[in-house]
């Protein structure tokens, strides 16, 4: 027996519940969302010049350390342009038959838990005593009137498209052994894509992330009397959602014909590694 433990690392290892995942999707969008108020907050009060630079940097970050503390539970989607890729990836390769009750599940965790972290971030600000006022985060409809939502979609398609498509590839590919590197690299593509979609969109990024903060928003404005936005509440909707889900789901039809084009059959993937033991064995 003792034998058999040595050589088989995970026989300690007992699979999560979903009702874990769902906890750890909460407290990651929550972490997340947390983050990304505060940072941009506190960069925007210090000077303007450095919020293009902290808020995808500590976003970058965190998931990183994400990734490496939930990733093996959850999966560590805590975006749900990233749950449509990868639940979209499970339901093409027919490798999840509860897909659709996951999607909807993690979709909504994540929602809830990113609008407390927002909130939670825009209350620390909102009764610092430092300040007398705050800017509002800078995402639909809160955006400049020279700042057009349909543009501001496609960059987030885009956006998205090439995260989720990364991690995918990273993550789901039939021929790539897990690596120590994968949470950098992922954390990496997250920079990239803000940094991208900054000017354009604010850099979302993340339809649980965005919502957040567009709902922080009318909290800090109710506090403040903050004039009504230039954008009608349907860009919100337009822009952070419709964008990068749809480019989530361009992700999963092209990993597929990368999978489909290169291995001989499906196997099942999850968002973190299985061991290589296993799909040899399936």
């Amino acid at each position: 027996m003792a034998g058999d433990e040595v050589s088989n690392p995970e026989a300690n290892t007992v699979e999560p519940t979903f009702a874990l995942k769902l906890m750890c999707e909460f407290i990651g969008t929550f972490g997340l969302s947390y983050t990304v108020a505060m940072t941009a907050a506190s960069s925007t009060e210090a000077t303007d010049s450095l919020a293009p630079v902290a808020v995808p940097v500590c976003a970058a970050c965190y998931l990183i350390l994400m990734v490496y503390g939930i990733g093996s539970v959850s999966g560590c989607h805590i975006n749900p342009g990233v749950s449509t890729a990868v639940f979209g990836w499970q339901c093409i390769s027919n490798t999840n038959p509860d897909w659709g009750i996951h999607f909807i599940a993690y979709v909504i965790t994540q929602t809830i838990g990113a609008t407390f972290g927002a909130l939670v971030g825009a209350y620390f600000w909102i009764n610092c005593d430092r300040y007398t006022t705050i800017s509002h985060y800078g995402v639909f409809p809160y955006r400049e009137r020279n700042q057009k939502p349909v543009i501001a979609m496609v960059t987030e398609m885009i956006a998205l498209f090439f995260f989720s498509f990364a991690i995918l590839r990273t993550c789901c590919d039939h021929d790539k052994p897990p690596m120590c590197t994968d949470g950098l690299v992922i954390g990496i593509a997250l920079f990239t894509a803000i940094v991208g979609t900054a000017q354009m969109s604010g850099g979302g990024v993340n339809p649980a992330v965005a919502t957040s903060l567009g709902v922080a928003n009318y909290y800090i404005g109710d506090e403040f009397g903050y004039p009504d936005p230039v954008w009608s509440q349907g860009s919100l909707a337009l822009v952070y959602w419709f964008g990068p889900m749809l480019g989530g789901v361009l992700a999963a039809a092209v990993h597929y014909i990368f999978e489909a084009s290169t291995s001989k059959v499906f196997v099942r993937y999850a968002l973190g590694h299985e061991d290589s033991t296993k799909k040899t064995e399936e």
